[in-house]
């Protein structure tokens, strides 16, 4: 909460700060809170010894909280999604370096959410300013739940060709986490620890209980037995293994991983990044689509004990690629819909794609 009233109190400040220069005219900042149920969950019942034990896993209810400011110009194929911006807003051409209008553009927004159990946080901040020869576009990017983060600054020369086309020309310098070309979880699994292990070197334990089948008061090589797990806290939340490796492990694996990609650090390099984006819209047909790649790079230099660890692959090429289409056909009646963008970059993948067909009767 203390960070959601800093955030507030900032941009505020800023739009306060900067008002004379214009620079939030047209601009808007908005925040909304949504709250729902979390995904219903089957009942998962099972028999230890002689009761019924209740092994459903009860999710709390999810929450999104967003909080930001912007001021893009719309393509003539968007419109205003409503009365106000929530922060649900998500638009593939904001990955484009070339925007809608020339001049400054600006998004930053900070995205507070918890799905199905899981916390994490979303943010995105760019700038974009676009000339009549030169485009340049500061960007930072982190995504909790997909594990992409980065910061970018992007300058280039541009060439335009007609109303349709631009090519650029320029280099963009990267920082992001070393720690992306690094399988921690398989170098783990290569060192021989069993996973239970894992869970031990983060605080969670295990204990050992058997059914006295035959009331002997003896635990005989025939008993039913398992193992319950308790987290850090000391919270029994699983009656076996299977249920603890289902339900609880791959958040301890995710941790570890972090962990590790965070103790390695981040590196900055300088890539040559080169682009180019077409745009047509008409109002039966629209088409915009954009691909930059960077083909050639240049690293800082990394500590020896750091590289005995990871294999930094100089060769490969990075691109990002995105498009839009639109059509309406039969007298406007019929719509169809195409877009989404895919980026390799930094050795992680990262997309989305959204396709409809709309049909209006009259």
């Amino acid at each position: 909460m203390q960070k959601i009233i800093l955030t507030i109190l900032i941009l505020f400040y800023t739009n306060f700060t900067f008002a004379q220069l214009n620079i939030f005219k047209f601009a808007t900042i908005y925040t909304s809170i949504n709250l729902n149920n979390s995904l219903f969950q089957q009942g998962n019942w099972q028999m230890v010894g002689d009761e019924l034990v209740n092994l459903t896993r009860e999710n709390p209810y999810d929450f999104s909280v967003n909080i930001g400011v912007r001021k893009l110009a719309r393509f003539d194929y968007q419109s205003k999604p409503g009365n106000f911006y929530d922060g649900k807003e998500k638009y593939h051409s904001d990955n484009s370096i070339i925007g809608a209008v020339k001049g400054l553009e600006f998004k930053a927004q900070i995205e507070l959410k918890r799905q199905q159990g899981r916390e994490f946080e979303n943010r995105h901040i760019f700038i974009r300013y676009l000339g009549d020869y030169y485009t340049l576009k500061a960007e930072q990017r982190f995504n909790g739940l997909a594990d992409i983060k980065y910061s970018n600054l992007d300058t280039r020369l541009r060439l335009k060709i007609g109303n349709k086309i631009n090519i650029t020309a320029g280099v963009m310098g990267s920082k992001r986490p070393l720690g992306y070309e690094y399988n921690a979880i398989k170098v783990y699994q290569e060192s021989g620890k069993p996973w239970y292990q894992l869970a031990y070197d983060y605080d969670f334990t295990d204990q050992y209980y058997y059914v006295d089948g035959d009331l002997n008061g003896q635990d005989d090589w025939y008993d039913w037995y398992d193992w319950k797990w308790f987290n850090p806290d000391g919270v029994e939340i699983a009656q076996t293994d299977q249920e603890f490796y289902k339900y609880h492990f791959g958040k301890i694996v995710r941790e570890y991983t972090l962990d590790i990609q965070d103790s390695l650090g981040m590196i900055t390099e300088l890539s040559l990044a080169l682009g180019s984006t077409f745009y047509h819209y008409g109002e039966r047909f629209w088409l915009h689509a954009w691909a930059d790649v960077y083909p050639k790079r240049w690293l800082e230099e990394v500590d020896e004990e750091i590289l005995n660890n990871i294999e930094l692959n100089n060769d490969r090429i990075d691109y990002s690629l995105g498009f839009i289409l639109g059509t309406k056909i039969y007298k406007k009646r019929l719509g169809i819909f195409i877009e989404g963008d895919y980026n390799n970059m930094w050795a992680r993948e990262f997309y989305s794609i959204k396709a409809g067909i709309n049909y209006l009767f009259f």
